[in-house]
């Protein structure tokens, strides 16, 4: 479906937003004449943030007023960039609160990507926006589904190796792991396993507003650092050599059972690329999807 097709099957349009030569990130959605734009820089009408990763746009929210994020957004990305003239000055909320942004009603599902991601449903509407997924079951059953493609090829399939890392934690290793959102996910399991954990101070200071205090136990350090020191590179991403499986996002047979779950008419898939081969999956399905080629309005 391109965009009037998605306005007559969903009465919601979705459109992108000129900028320059090219689109301002993402898209955006026009909801009984108000505009939500979805993980993507400021814009009039209300900033919908999934999560605090750099390329779902929400440090270049932090000073609007219309952004809307999760109490834990706020706390990483406010604790990244603690200058005071950068605090976040927007809506904040609870994941599993409902909202009511100039008459839309709008209610939060946990996602478990990271720790305070959030999926957004259109109530009224029926439209469920996830951003990045680890875990669907609490996500709704929806019309119109609005999700991620991270994984979305069949050569990404694989199982979390939590065991593998809980053995090697023993030998008080180096793992390396983004700050955002794999150095907590990492923390939270040795800390349930019996282990600390301590960092560099980005990777400290995140956890400690999240609540995950550093001790001593395994380092965790970027993936570059890491590797300088023979460190294992905690991911699901092939080309690093010396890695232990356990990813934030689906594997490619998850984002089929996501969907399944969540049982849409359509499904527009915003952010990765999904390959030819998943979007025939999924048409066998008897799921109808687009993608951001063809969101064809431009405003």
């Amino acid at each position: 479906m391109n965009s009037i097709e998605i306005l007559d099957n969903f009465n919601v349009l979705p459109f992108k937003r000129r900028y320059n030569r090219g689109f301002k990130p993402h898209f955006s959605l026009r909801i009984d004449g108000i505009d939500f734009h979805i993980d993507s820089s400021p814009g009039i009408g209300y900033n919908l943030i999934t999560h605090a990763h750099s390329d779902h746009y929400g440090f270049n929210n932090l000073k609007n007023y219309n952004a809307v994020m999760s109490e834990e957004t706020v706390k990483i990305l406010n604790t990244i960039d603690n200058r005071k003239n950068r605090r976040f000055r927007g809506i904040r909320f609870q994941i599993g609160d409902s909202l009511n942004l100039s008459g839309v009603k709008i209610k939060t599902y946990p996602t478990f990507h990271i720790i305070g991601s959030s999926a957004f449903l259109f109530k009224e509407y029926d439209i469920l926006i996830t951003g990045d997924v680890k875990n669907y079951y609490e996500l709704p059953k929806c019309s119109l589904l609005i999700t991620e493609a991270t994984y979305a090829d069949p050569s990404h399939t694989f199982e979390d190796e939590v065991d593998r890392l809980i053995e090697e934690a023993e030998n008080n290793p180096i793992f390396g792991v983004y700050p955002v959102g794999k150095a907590q996910r990492v923390a939270e399991i040795l800390i349930k396993s019996g282990f600390g954990f301590k960092g560099d101070d980005k990777i400290e200071r995140i956890c400690e507003a999240l609540g995950l205090n550093p001790s001593d136990g395994p380092t965790l350090l970027p993936p570059r650092v890491a590797s300088m020191n023979r460190g294992f590179i905690i991911t699901a991403q092939k080309f690093y050599r010396n890695r232990i499986v356990i990813s934030d996002h689906l594997d490619y047979r998850g984002l089929i059972e996501m969907i399944e779950h969540c049982d849409p008419e359509h499904v527009i898939f915003y952010h990765g690329k999904p390959t030819k081969r998943f979007l025939y999956e999924i048409k066998r399905m008897g799921y109808s999807c687009s993608t951001l080629e063809d969101i064809d309005i431009f405003l």
